[in-house]
């Protein structure tokens, strides 16, 4: 077996592919060695996060790299035979990783700090990395040739991880969000028991024609909507002047109440600023409603659906929802 060490460079020099001898502190040994350094850092990255996509895509982007290193390391002679290049399609790769990392964060809207774990960390420092060997690429091309997809491809890839770096945040701050949820859907069920009957297609009507009750007698007219505990619409009634826009809301404010397992006005106070659930409006924009008139439909200590209101004021919203499930409970006995 061949040793490891060969001695060859004892004296500050070493071969490119093709034989041709040079400095180690040569531009083009300082340009392959910081892709084998980004590289290096990616594997990191890889083996510290849970996400399969980031896995899956970092472990491509890692074999694309050997082959661009193997370029940066050839000579002229030896670059000009190799096969497997950098290739217009390993660009349109990273854009495309770039675009499916985007519609889960969003667009970029402020400065990220890097720390969130040690996977998004690693990769905000492959990143770094990835652009300080864009960097010598530039100074390598004043003298000497290198190829437009290589500097397009490097280019693109420090862009593809900072994207993958924010998508992992992203997943960190959901789950950690998702076990905050958790813990207070867990206090406020504690106890509640058989709060209401079994959740059924006659008293979800029973619940509209008693909200409809009250709306009338305040002087409101409502959407009433009922989902199951997957989220899926199940009753939804509009009350004659009714505006359009209570339809959506009313039905956002079933599906945030059984989604997060607990009242939206709950929710959106835990939402704030300075609250434990501060950002959670985000885990499904345009679908999670922050203020009042959604609760969950609780029956043998479950949440097992969600019921919303919409047309009235946000108190309305929440007294006619009130008064629908305490007029159920008072006469649970039928259902």
């Amino acid at each position: 077996m061949a040793n490891l060490y060969t001695k060859t460079g004892d004296k500050g020099q070493t071969s490119l592919a093709g034989g041709t001898r040079i400095s180690k502190s040569d531009l083009q040994v300082e340009c392959y060695g910081t892709i084998d350094e980004a590289n290096s850092m990616l594997g990191l990255a890889r083996c510290g996060t849970c996400q399969e996509y980031i896995r899956s895509t970092v472990y491509q982007i890692q074999g694309r790299l050997f082959s661009l290193g193997a370029e940066l390391a050839s000579d002229s002679g030896s670059a000009s035979k190799m096969k497997d290049l950098i290739s217009a399609e390993d660009v349109a790769f990273l854009e495309r990783v770039v675009d499916t990392c985007t519609e889960t964060t969003g667009k970029m809207t402020h400065f990220v700090i890097p720390g969130v774990d040690q996977a998004s960390s690693a990769l905000h420092v492959a990143r770094t990395i990835v652009r300080r060997a864009e960097r010598r690429l530039v100074e390598l091309s004043a003298g000497r040739p290198v190829r437009e997809e290589l500097m397009r491809y490097v280019n693109r890839l420090s862009d593809a991880i900072y994207a993958m770096a924010r998508l992992q945040e992203e997943t960190v701050a959901w789950t950690q969000m998702k076990e905050k949820v958790t813990d207070m859907v867990k206090d406020a069920l504690a106890g509640q028991g058989n709060v209401l009957p079994p959740l059924s297609m006659r008293v979800l009507r029973y619940m509209a024609d008693r909200a409809g009750e009250k709306a009338r007698q305040i002087g409101a007219a409502i959407v009433f909507s009922a989902v199951d505990s997957g989220g899926n619409l199940l009753l939804l009634e509009r009350m004659e002047g009714a505006l359009p826009g209570s339809v959506e809301v009313s039905t956002g404010k079933a599906y945030t109440a059984n989604a997060f397992h607990m009242p939206t006005h709950e929710l959106g106070a835990a939402a704030r600023p300075d609250g434990p659930l501060y950002g959670i409006g985000n885990a499904a924009p345009g679908k999670v409603i922050l203020f009042g008139g959604g609760f969950p439909y609780i029956c043998d200590g479950r949440v097992v659906g969600g019921i919303g209101v919409s047309g009235g004021t946000v108190e309305q919203d929440m007294e006619i929802a009130r008064y629908a499930m305490s007029v159920l409970r008072r006469e649970s006995d039928e259902y």
